[in-house]
């Protein structure tokens, strides 16, 4: 959902391509001195949405329908950007807009095209342009219903905005690609299926891992050797980082790895597992045991300043009130106690780690 398919990257750039054409186009127009700012406003954002839409109408011509639907919208978007001073025109620029947001969620649970940035991005504006087209203005005739209106517009405007949200995060959850097989985390990209030599390399790192693990089956070893906890000591498992490690840059060494995961037991932590981390964000490690070994880069995790892990960032690229945005370099995890999810698996599972707290 992070990302931008390559298929609309051509419609972010007739976006960004059309505001200022849009802004000029509007100047140059003596009439929109007789129309409120908002309507102005709503003119523009509504022009670069019909923008979007006209560019994405040739990377989707083998599917006619789409392609269909995308030149519908925006020629729509475009001629009602351009005709501000028709008497109905916010009338038929919110019926528009908001079959336009409406049939794009539909579109995506029907699993006809999946989000992405341009998507987000596109609805956003879109949501914008609703607000200002709606919101009423000074020297209008006023709706005979006042209370009805007000109280239409105050909550079916953020009622819209949280049902698209909420449908294009789930949707995307539920339905991840093959990079984002794990909630807020990117997958390195590898053949599908290993090798023999894949198999016993991976293999081999986790023999070599394992073993120079072992004296940190003592946590006061880890803690003699610079490993401190990263997060709070309360939850079932914590990350134990080395900065000295971090900061050196160390690639995938099986001694020095960057992190130590544990789980918080009564009698004191239990070694889970490693974990190797690349110095920088989008430099994914070598990977030899290819599927087997696929690092993966965590982005967009919303954490309170406590430390706390809160949620995704949502589909709007923002989080929560009192969260702030972080991401992770990629990191590969080996896991050496049982986890149904593999060695090398993006986390470890639950049940592994109430069977190692059970035990301990």
């Amino acid at each position: 959902m992070f990302d931008i398919s390559a298929d609309h990257a051509i419609g972010l750039y007739a976006g960004f391509l059309a505001l200022p054409i849009a802004l000029i186009a509007l100047w140059l127009r003596p009439a929109r001195r007789t129309v409120p700012g908002t309507a102005q406003a709503a003119a523009v954002l509504m022009a670069v949405s019909g923008a979007i839409h006209l560019g994405l109408v040739s990377t989707h011509l083998e599917e006619p329908i789409t392609s269909a639907l995308f030149l519908m919208n925006g020629v729509a978007y475009v001629a009602l950007s351009q005709a501000f001073t028709w008497r109905w025109w916010r009338l038929a620029s919110s019926a528009l807009l908001t079959s336009t947001i409406l049939g794009y969620l539909l579109y995506i649970a029907l699993g006809f095209d999946t989000p992405d940035q341009v998507a987000l991005a596109t609805k956003l504006i879109e949501l914008v342009a609703l607000g200002l087209v709606l919101v009423p203005v000074r020297g209008e005739s006023r709706p005979r219903d006042r209370a009805w209106y007000w109280a239409a517009l105050a909550a079916g405007l953020p009622l819209l905005t949280i049902v698209s949200g909420a449908t294009i995060w789930g949707i995307d959850l539920a339905t991840p690609d093959a990079r984002h097989v794990h909630a807020g985390a990117i997958l390195q990209a590898t053949n599908d299926v290993a090798t023999p030599e894949q198999t016993a390399a991976a293999s081999r790192l986790f023999s070599d891992t394992r073993a120079a693990m072992l004296p940190f089956d003592d946590w006061h070893q880890a803690w003699a050797a610079g490993y401190r906890p990263g997060g709070p000591t309360n939850m079932p498992t914590s990350h134990w980082m080395n900065e000295a490690y971090v900061k050196a840059g160390y690639v995938m060494d099986p001694r020095r790895p960057q992190g130590l995961v544990y789980a918080n037991t009564r009698r004191g932590p239990v070694l889970l597992g490693a974990m190797f981390q690349m110095p920088r964000l989008n430099e994914f490690g070598p990977d030899p045991g290819g599927p087997l070994t696929a690092w993966h880069q965590h982005e967009n995790i919303c954490f309170t300043p406590f430390g706390f892990e809160f949620s995704l960032m949502t589909p709007f690229a923002t989080c929560p009130l009192g969260a702030i945005d972080l991401s992770a370099p990629p990191m590969l995890h080996v896991w050496i106690v049982d986890n149904p999810g593999g060695p090398f698996a993006v986390d470890i599972d639950p049940s592994a780690v109430a069977a190692v707290r059970a035990r301990a």
